[in-house]
């Protein structure tokens, strides 16, 4: 931990301001309760009429009030690896992967979810979805109530970049994966991830986690990575 906190202080600006944000925003949740901004800035499916384009973009700043190791583990992981990548590319490059990572794993869980919506009642209008809702069996029913009107919120899809990214520039950096006991090196560790979290996903052993966001955020920060490295191999 003395490493990656070393190199945090050297100048990892992004990371301080994002961990600040994300902190004062999941205070303001409960300070100003009476407005449910968790309700306003989360991400819903674009067939709900609560959806704003951009939901894509404020989703990343939402936390769960209910599970408090939501925005802890966020953090946490934001600034194990953000900060030796922050000073490695700068923070304008930085905060792109961030940034975009975030969408992508955003629209890559939308994509999955919609996937599994028209698997389950052949249609995408959203009228016929409304009347099916009453004629599917307990879980269908409430698989597909959980797509249409549960909203994704968190920075798990940004920060998942961040991590790919980071396992691209340092990928023999070993890390602690559960449950194994020993430590593995950053790029096995997220290959057994993505596996993982595949399973997971298409077997609806862990509902309520959007799993395909973590994917898409860890492939969309590491070739990100790849691209950035390629172009200035002189740096990197």
């Amino acid at each position: 931990m003395n490493l990656y906190i070393s190199n945090f202080n050297l100048g990892s600006d992004a990371v301080k301001h994002l961990i600040s944000i994300n902190i004062l925003v999941y205070a303001a949740t409960f300070v100003f309760a009476q407005y449910k901004l968790e309700n306003m800035f989360s991400l819903y499916h674009f067939m709900d009429d609560r959806f704003e384009i951009y939901q894509l973009f404020t989703h990343m700043f939402i936390h769960s009030k209910r599970f408090f190791l939501h925005i802890v583990f966020n953090m946490l992981a934001l600034f194990m690896f953000g900060g030796l990548l922050e000073n490695l590319l700068g923070m304008k490059k930085f905060l792109m992967i961030y940034f975009l990572s975030g969408v992508s794993a955003a629209v890559l869980q939308l994509i999955f979810n919609t996937s599994i919506l028209y698997s389950l009642v052949h249609t995408l209008d959203m009228n016929q979805i409304k009347m099916m809702l009453n004629n599917l069996d307990e879980d269908d029913g409430l698989q597909l109530y959980s797509i249409v009107y549960s909203p994704m919120m968190g920075a798990s899809g940004a920060v998942s970049g961040i991590v790919g990214a980071f396992a691209r520039f340092f990928p023999k950096h070993k890390i602690f994966l559960l449950p194994f006991p020993f430590p593995i090196a950053v790029r096995k560790a997220l290959v057994i991830f993505i596996l993982g979290s595949l399973i997971s996903s298409l077997l609806d052993l862990s509902p309520g986690i959007a799993h395909f966001a973590h994917i898409g955020g860890i492939l969309c920060g590491y070739i990100m990575g790849y691209y950035l490295a390629k172009l200035d191999n002189n740096i990197y």
